[in-house]
């Protein structure tokens, strides 16, 4: 007879208590029950009495009502999921935009660097043209004679001394 006077509704929609869906599923069936009381004191000005609940929960513990509990906690689940997801989605990126904005700005030289490397890659610059043009006229007039006409100097040949310009004679 106890049976009777409750709705196992509970036991139905949760299996255990880690059961999420089965909880909001149940918690949809709370608010629908809580709707048809306010109906019903509504319609008839007095709280429904226990054989008032009869037909609600029979339509409440049918098999199609039971799916469409857990399809609507399925719905609201993965719309919580998904509004979650987004926001944190936005704050991370905007915590990583703000990471690689701060990482490229200490990456990035300064002004005055960029001065300091332009002015020595010219020099450089200067320098290897110079060395090309002089390393191109020499071919012209020989190595030798650039050298003499650059630096204004005579290269003369120094005579070697005896002892280094023969080689030792052949033992007897």
């Amino acid at each position: 007879m106890a049976d009777e006077k409750y709705n196992f509704i509970y036991r139905k929609l949760v299996e255990d208590d880690d059961d999420l869906l089965g909880i909001i599923a149940y918690s949809l069936y709370k608010r629908q029950k809580f709707e048809f009381i306010e109906n019903f004191k509504r319609k008839h000005g007095k709280e429904p009495e226990p054989k008032d609940f009869e037909s609600f929960n029979d339509l409440t513990s049918g098999e199609l009502q039971l799916k469409s509990y857990f399809n609507e906690a399925q719905t609201l689940a993965q719309k919580f999921l998904d509004e979650s997801l987004e926001a944190d989605g936005a704050e991370l990126e905007k915590k990583y935009s703000k990471m690689a904005e701060e990482t490229i700005r200490k990456a990035k030289p300064s002004f005055w660097f960029g001065v300091w490397q332009s002015v020595v890659a010219s020099f450089i610059f200067v320098i290897l043209i110079g060395v090309l043009v002089f390393f191109t006229w020499s071919l012209k007039q020989g190595f030798r004679q650039a050298l003499e006409n650059t630096f204004d100097v005579k290269i003369t040949d120094a005579p070697l001394s005896p002892a280094v310009a023969q080689p030792p004679a052949p033992p007897h």
